[in-house]
């Protein structure tokens, strides 16, 4: 028997690829997401839950968790909206996997995460980072990608405009500093994916890191 996923944050960049990498995975038998809108997807492995609130009565028992959930603070309309997408809801998602028999939890975080950041987004993932690991998951990988690359269903005007003026020296940067050169969406999902294979204890994804991944 094959194993069971569960992915939170499934519509967004990352959690799309990470829908449809492990859809083509032959280590998964079935693919759980939880969404607060039905996406209606059509896939004989995939399997929905509408709303947060129906995680623990609907989920079956799950063995990895692959989390990226993630906004902004102007998309969320304040600081306490932003924690509470960006915080809460990925520390209920693992209170809620655990209790479901989940061994391993795969989150994106960012690039720059810690407590004592000066800047409020990198605190919070900072908190998140270490909120994780009191639940002693068997395998916990915390992604720490950079500018990330991809189609968004919503425009972000900041990261567009810093996507469209790296363009031109993106190859100079995965050469010369790949930590800091910005990443595809699909990389930090298949990077998050292998890692996912095997391993133990805490292990931390550089975005240079899964860009060697990736190649």
């Amino acid at each position: 028997m094959g194993k069971t996923a569960l992915v939170v944050g499934a519509t967004g960049l990352i959690g799309r690829e990470l829908v449809e990498q492990l859809l083509e995975s032959d280590r998964y038998d079935a693919v759980w997401i939880v969404v607060r809108r039905s996406k209606r997807w059509s896939h004989p492995k995939l399997h929905e839950v509408v709303g947060f609130e129906e995680m623990d009565s609907s989920l079956p028992q799950i063995d990895d968790v692959y989390c990226a959930l993630g906004t902004t603070i102007a998309v969320a309309g304040s600081q306490e909206a932003f924690k509470q997408v960006d915080l809460e809801l990925p520390l209920e998602v693992a209170r809620v996997a655990k209790a479901h028999g989940a061994t391993r939890y795969a989150v994106v975080s960012a690039q720059g995460a810690s407590l004592r950041s000066s800047f409020f987004y990198n605190r919070v993932k900072g908190e998140l980072e270490n909120a994780l690991r009191i639940f002693n998951f068997h395998h916990l990988i915390i992604a720490r990608p950079s500018l990330l690359l991809g189609e968004r269903d919503s425009f972000r005007l900041g990261e567009k405009a810093a996507e469209v003026i790296s363009r031109p020296f993106q190859s100079f940067l995965l050469e010369k500093t790949p930590e800091v050169a910005p990443i595809q969406a699909l990389h930090v999902a298949r990077a998050l994916i292998m890692a996912s294979e095997e391993g133990e204890g805490i292990e931390v994804l550089t975005s240079g890191m899964m860009q060697r991944m990736s190649r």
